[in-house]
């Protein structure tokens, strides 16, 4: 009995969708004009979540976990400076961190500087000594980095503390706002793409009012009038998704030379990442949902005002 009923249902599956699919070419310029719509209205939303996507992605490859650096006093002793770096050492925060004293400084200035025995010449080394702290996970937010930055500045000894990534935290502010630009046209655009769905629906209902009347008169269900419109609506939904994914694609490709040329410049390796797997399945999903949504809402009511 219930291969029977599976049997049949597919059977009733399959007339549904191929009557829709027919309607749907027939009227193959309206039903492309729509899809085009729909495509174009999720792609902004797609693409700035690409933006976001990608600049998250390049904040975490060239600068992946913050550092601070400290510098002593160029009048510390050798024992003093062994003595303050244990301080730093012994403070709550730290998980690693590296000493480079001054005389070592000055070595790495001259190999960098390319200076070399010109600098012998001076009577006193001008680097001081150098502390690189690499802070906890729990120290790494940007209100618990300053925290650290302040307990170290009250070490005696201790004559600055920078924090490297400034420049980065900027950059991440940057992100964020793109991240809510991406989520304002993400409801937007659904917005935009369930009335463009549900008035496509509405003008195939008004289309179909004839039909709808008799079937009314030979005793058709609600839920078997309403069929062809929902999977009417999960088709556009589907397409429309379809489309802003292909749409996205090209224009990652139109922009990966010009990344490329970018990162060249500046002799670092990054690539443009598009959509994944379960992005793209999560927005086929989303719009299937809004597309049923949108042609049942839509069917439904003018169907009843056909019945008035």
């Amino acid at each position: 009995m219930n291969s029977t009923q599976n049997a049949s249902f597919l059977v009733r599956m399959q007339y549904v969708l191929r009557n829709v699919w027919a309607d749907l070419i027939k009227k193959k310029y309206a039903t492309l004009l729509t899809i085009l719509v729909i495509a174009v209205s999720l792609t902004i939303p797609t693409v700035s979540f690409l933006l976001w996507k990608n600049i998250h992605q390049a904040t975490t490859q060239f600068y992946p976990e913050s550092e601070l650096t400290v510098y002593l006093h160029k009048n510390l002793s050798e024992d003093d400076t062994n003595m303050v770096v244990e301080k730093i050492r012994s403070q709550e925060g730290i998980e690693s961190l590296n000493y480079v004293s001054r005389q070592e400084s000055l070595k790495q200035f001259q190999n960098w500087s390319g200076f070399g025995e010109e600098l012998d010449i001076l009577d006193d080394n001008p680097l001081p000594a150098v502390v690189m702290i690499k802070p906890t996970k729990e120290f790494q937010p940007s209100e618990k980095r300053q925290e650290l930055r302040d307990n170290l500045m009250k070490i005696k000894g201790v004559e600055e503390v920078r924090m490297d990534n400034n420049w980065l935290e900027k950059f991440t502010a940057l992100s964020w706002l793109v991240a809510h630009v991406a989520i304002f046209c993400a409801v937007l655009m659904t917005l935009a793409v369930f009335l463009v769905i549900g008035n496509s629906i509405r003008s195939d209902v008004y289309s179909s009012q004839a039909q709808i009347q008799v079937m009314k008169l030979l005793g058709a269900t609600d839920q078997f009038i309403l069929r062809p419109f929902l999977w009417t609506g999960i088709i556009y939904g589907l397409l429309g998704a379809f489309f802003a994914c292909f749409f996205s694609a090209l224009l990652i490709g139109y922009f990966t030379s010009a990344v490329k040329y970018v990162t060249d410049i500046f002799s670092v390796n990054f690539e443009l990442g598009g959509l994944g797997f379960g992005e793209v399945l999560f927005l086929f999903i989303i719009c299937s949902i809004v597309g049923y949504a949108s042609a049942w809402i839509a069917a439904t009511r003018h169907i009843r005002l056909i019945e008035k």
